[in-house]
């Protein structure tokens, strides 16, 4: 009688053991399943940017000689874009995410008039009237990055009471993940900038440049998550090879409409750096959307700037009448800062 006690209580402790060794197994296995997502974001971005180029004289005083425009003073306002991500997360498996980020139509300008004594600076503006009252330099800009990465998919299992981490003892906690990511990044610069005299007569001057910079990247990206709030942020830089080039149109005589200077362009290859950080945080709608807010830093380096294509010298004549060459002389290694606030929808599913 004892020894079918002794077996019935050895059986229900065993059979106890078992219960719990599989809903252990199988709420790890849910909690690893909850966090299998398929997500989506889409944000605008409002970003300044701050220019490193030249600061060389491009309008100036002809009596005074006093400088009146400088390649620096055309510096752009905070302007809109958008930026997308679709991707897969998994853990213990391959995860995988596609971006893009494009911010276009940057404009900036800068204007001076004074009746009669505005000259193109430099030895350029010897060849050109220098009694010209009003002047206006333009700068356009336009700036697209697409990135593909692969990346791993570490998750910390969510609340847990006995944790060392104090955050998984929190209540309202979910759960929070750590990505390590690489993958590939380009990024293209697309830039023009002119600049106008005129009354009498009218002079132009126009630089065009693009910039491409294409190279492997490699970064960090962390999220955790509560009831309804969550917190995301991630820092990536990739290593990259520019391609750079840089064109020039013809400069003509405003009186006479002569060629003063032929039409020129130049090419170059160098290396570069794309830096982007992030940080958001996101409010959940539902189960599915959330609605995001946060503050973005990118950098680009090794561009070549429009302003800093403006040639204010001349070169020995060679044309075929004679007017002077076109410049060929490519000013690439500036870089470019942008930082600003991004509001926008994520789903997760």
């Amino acid at each position: 009688m004892n020894w079918s006690k002794n077996r019935c209580l050895h059986s229900g402790a065993f059979s106890a053991y078992v219960a719990s060794f599989v809903a252990a197994v199988l709420g790890a296995a849910a909690a690893r399943a909850d966090d299998h997502q398929t997500y989506a974001v889409f944000d605008a971005v409002f970003l300044g940017r701050d220019n490193v180029s030249a600061n060389q004289p491009l309008v100036i005083n002809a009596t005074t000689l006093v400088r009146n425009i400088s390649a620096q003073e055309m510096q752009f306002a905070t302007q809109p874009g958008i930026r997308l991500f679709y991707g897969m997360a998994r853990v213990d498996d391959v995860s995988w995410e596609l971006g893009y980020l494009g911010v276009w139509n940057m404009f900036a300008d800068a204007n001076v008039t004074d009746p009669g004594n505005l000259a193109v600076a430099g030895d350029l503006g010897l060849f050109l009237p220098s009694d010209q009252s009003i002047a206006r330099a333009t700068y356009n800009s336009s700036l697209n990055t697409a990135e593909a990465n692969i990346f791993i998919h570490r998750h910390d299992g969510g609340p847990n009471r006995t944790s060392g981490k104090p955050w998984q003892r929190c209540d309202g906690y979910s759960g929070g993940s750590v990505d390590w990511l690489a993958g590939f990044r380009w990024a293209g610069l697309d830039e023009s900038a002119t600049l106008a005299l005129s009354d009498p007569g009218s002079t132009n001057y126009s630089v065009r440049s693009t910039t491409n910079l294409f190279g492997a990247q490699a970064g960090a990206r962390g999220r955790m998550e509560w009831d309804r709030w969550a917190f995301e942020g991630w820092a990536k830089a990739a290593l990259a090879g520019s391609a750079l080039s840089q064109s020039q149109n013809a400069i003509m005589d405003p009186l006479t409409g002569d060629i003063l200077r032929t039409a020129a362009s130049s090419n170059e290859t160098g290396v570069g750096l794309i830096g982007d950080i992030n940080a958001s945080l996101i409010y959940r709608l539902s189960e599915t959307w959330g609605l995001r807010v946060g503050y973005n830093l990118i950098w680009l380096s090794g561009v070549a700037l429009a302003p800093n294509q403006f040639n204010m010298g001349t070169t020995p004549s060679g044309g075929p009448s004679g007017e002077f060459l076109g410049s060929t002389t490519l000013n690439g290694g500036s870089s470019v800062f942008l930082q600003g606030a991004n509001l926008g929808l994520e789903a997760r599913w």
